[in-house]
């Protein structure tokens, strides 16, 4: 098999799995080829695996057929998540230059992920693709909770995925955890967008400093990890949502030190 089918069979078994099917256009801007070329890729995919998808005359797209296993992915819902964040990172990155895809990299975060599971977390993203609202029971810290939900944004932050949107019942903006989602569907409620999220839409600048009761080598090792600026600080922009998660990694006790390693300058 060519290098360049594996990445199109690959997509075809992820639009399938994940997504609302595929088309020959899709693929085809997908990948920079001819509709041609394209629906040559899906009819070969049909081929070697004639059980994986039919074609949808009312929705004029292929679709997967019932009981669906993928030949070219890992069915993980956290794998899927993955490849989304990855996905985010490759297009903040990537210019013309050397693949380093076959670099070997261990991540050992993913390592501590928590569990997922996929039907819950598969009505999520569709909502959240399709801009619909949910209906969710969600294990807080106390009991589970009902709550209509209009998702917006995807976050990755302590370790973890937590979806960020419109709560119907607090009638607020709000970040829930993926993994504590217990149960979704959709739901009759309409639609809210992120434009009225004001700690959403809002870039701030975060100034931090090293903790003075740091040692002089551990000061000396933070610095060489973040040079500060000409004033002495490591500023980071970033939205005001995200702010919360950033504050509670960098000024959290360091178990190492006994003290945070940082500070926050106002």
């Amino acid at each position: 098999m060519k290098d360049d089918t594996l990445p199109r069979f690959a997509y075809i078994e992820t639009q399938l799995y994940w997504g609302g099917g595929i088309t020959a256009g899709e693929l085809a801007q997908a990948f920079s080829l001819t509709r041609q070329t394209a629906q040559g890729v899906i009819d070969r995919y049909r081929r070697l695996h004639p059980q994986s998808m039919e074609y949808c005359l009312t929705r004029k797209r292929h679709l997967a057929r019932m009981g669906f296993e993928p030949h070219y992915l890992r069915k993980g819902t956290g794998e899927f998540l993955d490849y989304l964040r990855g996905e985010a990172m490759i297009a903040q990155y990537r210019d013309i230059g050397e693949d380093w895809s076959s670099l070997s990299l261990h991540d050992a975060d993913r390592l501590l992920h928590p569990r997922l599971r996929r039907e819950p977390m598969h009505i999520m993203l569709s909502a959240l693709r399709t801009q619909r609202a949910v209906t969710i029971e969600y294990q807080s810290k106390l009991r589970v909770m009902t709550r209509d939900f209009s998702p917006n944004h995807l976050i990755f932050a302590d370790n973890r995925y937590h979806i960020r949107g419109y709560c119907h019942v607090t009638q607020k903006f709000r970040d829930f955890v993926l993994s504590r989602i217990v149960r979704a569907e959709p739901s009759a409620e309409d639609w809210f967008s992120s434009h009225d999220d004001g700690e959403w839409n809002q870039i701030i600048e975060l100034r931090f400093e090293p903790n003075p009761q740091l040692l002089e080598d551990a000061r000396q090792a933070l610095l060489w990890d973040h040079p500060l600026d000409r004033n002495g600080y490591w500023r980071i922009t970033c939205r005001k949502a995200l702010a919360y998660y950033l504050k509670r990694q960098l000024l959290s006790q360091d178990s190492q030190y006994g003290c945070p390693r940082w500070i926050e300058s106002s």
